[in-house]
């Protein structure tokens, strides 16, 4: 098993990247929504962060470890590659855009309330 993931590591290290990436896109994601400053896109997680909070984490995890598993079924084809390097390039750009809007927002606090002492709640 060793050996067959050192052999095929590129698959499993975007699937990894991945992980990751959908970890941190849920983090930025609900505290985004909890603090109303960005609006989910995907009608589909919308619904389901609307239902269950507990549920939009389990989705946004369990669907890149599914795809960690089926990696050494899919591993020959170049196609699945091609798609795993897209999605992950697709996911650093959704965290690029979060660093960016929660920089913004931190930065926007911090201006309008420089010296005031008391801070509104974020």
């Amino acid at each position: 098993m060793v050996n067959h993931i050192i052999q095929h590591r590129t698959p499993y290290l975007l699937t990894c990247c991945l992980l990751l990436l959908s970890i941190a896109d849920a983090i930025f994601t609900d505290i985004g929504l909890r603090q109303a400053v960005i609006s989910e896109m995907n009608p589909i997680i919308n619904s389901i962060y609307d239902k269950s909070v507990i549920l939009f984490y389990l989705i946004k995890i369990a669907l890149p470890i599914s795809l960690i598993i089926c990696v050494p079924y899919v591993i020959s084809s170049g196609i699945v590659k091609q798609i795993l390097a897209f999605a992950v390039i697709i996911y650093f750009c959704v965290f690029i855009y979060h660093i960016g809007w929660s920089t913004y927002v931190i930065y926007s606090y911090f201006l309008f309330y420089p010296l005031a002492g008391t801070y509104p709640s974020l």
